[in-house]
């Protein structure tokens, strides 16, 4: 019996999702959220409208807007991922679709008992969507399970190139309708995907738990044949691994995947391809589990970077294993290493940093910034790990850090967007934060700067800012998109007294009449007043 989620439940388990897991795992989590997360009321009020949204059954009578893309760096120099931008209301919307045939599709893969496939697998539980056992930790443990066999001599590596952005739209429609989803549901995430690809028939939006829900339905197919032919393999999204006994039977099998994922549009990647002996993944996975398994989570599960080769933009918390490790770098030798080479792998840059942490030799961080050009990529990460670190450094150090990342957003006139936003987040934070500078740069933004740098500018600004910014900011209010439209109502309500913010605020209402999330934002919804009948005599 073939199973659909209910329109009604699907939408109140996006919301959920969203609360707890943000809009995207690509991107910081949005005040929208917590705007969505703090009022039931206007929970009810979203329910019921993408309820009527979804039941037109057209691209038009959803409402949608068109999806932004913001370039974030791969693991690689001079290679990036388009990761999408996508408005809170749409995230809902195209998620609660997809997740009325998220039992169809889980139950089209192969049994989650064979231990074949381990990314995100379905099993809704308070707010999350995915089973807690099946990750990318469980995925390099099973690798190295499998490698201890003694008939596994060689293992594969190899994963899809450009996955998402090569995902064929035509494709994965015929697999849905093939493997018994509601054909008026499919048509409709079809539509929706082409209306967002600009009609290429190409890509997934990079960075939704809808995205993932389908990506891994487009490889039921491959995933079916592979195990049909005898393939010993497991897979984690677009990362594959074969478990061979010899040297020729790992090319084989190498070919029956190239071979069927051709049929399907989409190829391997060769450079990443790899075929290594067993032993090799006995002791790096065994080391990188222990590691895992003494980690201590909040949540059952939470998206972490679920795309291969994405380069680090967070510091993480050390554990003891990798800190124990770390204070045995030499991290001044490390440093004349990078002084003395004029191109730097990910990972030296990765090393010193940590090992700055590590050793607790903070002002050696600032050793790095005259290198950090060498790997522009890193940026994000270096400027994560100063910011949770701040409180160790001296006043002339944070000096130091401010003024070397303020002369980078004034001096470089055609920034990559996601240095912007890196450079922009670290001015917008204390003991760094420059309110003049972010102010400048905001009055002359020009609208090709990229698609999320005057939201990240206002985000900055928000508890920066005075009466007399406030009213400056205020009259960009027009020619802002919505995501900064959101937050220059949020600013206004936050630092204007109400007889200076109503008549505005009422006026924005009135102009934004359609806008949901804006119109929260500018006055919070209440609980609707029962009508009091009376009674005739």
């Amino acid at each position: 019996m073939v199973i659909f989620l209910d329109l009604k439940k699907a939408i109140e388990l996006s919301i959920k999702n969203i609360i707890k897991e943000g809009l995207t795992d690509i991107f910081d989590r949005p005040f929208e959220v917590e705007v969505l997360s703090k009022n039931v009321f206007f929970q009810k009020k979203i329910i019921e409208e993408v309820l009527t949204c979804i039941k037109g059954g057209t691209v038009m009578g959803l409402g949608v807007s068109s999806i932004d893309y913001v370039l974030m760096p791969k693991n690689s120099a001079f290679n990036f991922r388009k990761c999408a931008l996508m408005q809170p209301h749409d995230t809902i919307k195209f998620l609660a679709i997809v997740l009325q045939l998220a039992e169809v599709i889980e139950k089209a893969r192969i049994p989650i008992s064979q231990k074949r496939i381990f990314s995100y697998r379905f099993k809704p539980n308070n707010g999350y969507l995915f089973n807690k056992n099946y990750t990318i930790t469980s995925f390099k443990a099973e690798v190295s399970k499998r490698a201890k066999h003694k008939r596994v001599k060689l293992i594969v590596a190899c994963d899809i190139a450009n996955y998402y952005e090569r995902l064929n739209l035509h494709r994965l429609q015929n697999i849905l309708l093939s493997i018994g989803c509601e054909r008026n549901i499919v048509n409709l995430i079809n539509e929706l995907l082409l209306f967002w690809s600009n009609r290429d028939s190409y890509g997934l939006p990079v960075g939704s738990n809808a995205s993932r829900i389908l990506s891994e339905a487009n490889l039921i197919g491959v995933d079916n044949y592979l195990l049909s032919m005898h393939v010993d393999f497991i897979r984690f999204v677009d990362d594959y691994r074969f478990f061979a006994p010899d040297a020729s039977t790992a090319h084989y099998w190498l070919t029956i995947l190239i071979n069927r994922l051709g049929q399907e549009g989409l190829s391997i990647n060769m450079s990443k391809t790899k075929i290594e002996p067993s032993s090799r993944y006995k002791t790096d996975f065994d080391r990188q589990i222990t590691t895992s398994k003494s980690k201590k989570s909040k949540n059952p599960f939470i998206i972490i970077a679920g795309y291969g080769g994405t380069v680090p933009t967070r510091f993480r918390t050390l554990p003891n294993s990798e800190r124990i490790k770390l204070e045995s770098l030499d991290i001044r030798q490390a440093l004349n290493d990078v002084n003395n080479n004029t191109l730097v792998e990910s990972s030296e840059f990765i090393n010193i940093i940590k090992a700055c942490i590590a050793q607790e030799k903070y002002s050696l961080l600032l050793d790095v910034l005259p290198n950090i050009r060498k790997y522009l990529q890193l940026t994000p990460y270096y400027i994560d790990a100063v910011v949770k670190f701040s409180n160790h450094f001296l006043e002339k150090e944070v000096t130091k850090i401010k003024e070397h990342f303020s002369k980078e957003l004034k001096s470089n006139q055609f920034l990559p967007e996601y240095l912007a936003i890196s450079y922009i987040k670290l001015l917008g934070t204390k003991p760094f934060d420059d309110k003049f500078l972010l102010l400048d740069y905001f009055r002359k933004l020009r609208r090709d700067s990229g698609a999320y740098v005057g939201r990240i500018l206002l985000d900055s600004l928000y508890e920066l800012v005075e009466r007399e910014d406030v009213l400056e900011i205020r009259k960009g209010f027009s020619r802002s998109d919505l995501w900064e439209k959101r937050q220059i109502v949020r600013i206004v309500n936050e630092h204007l007294e109400d007889d200076e913010k109503r008549p505005w605020i009422k006026n924005i209402r009135q102009i934004e009449s359609k806008e949901i999330f804006l119109l929260e934002v500018a006055e919070p919804t209440k609980p609707k007043k029962k009508k009091i009948r009376s009674r005739k005599k």
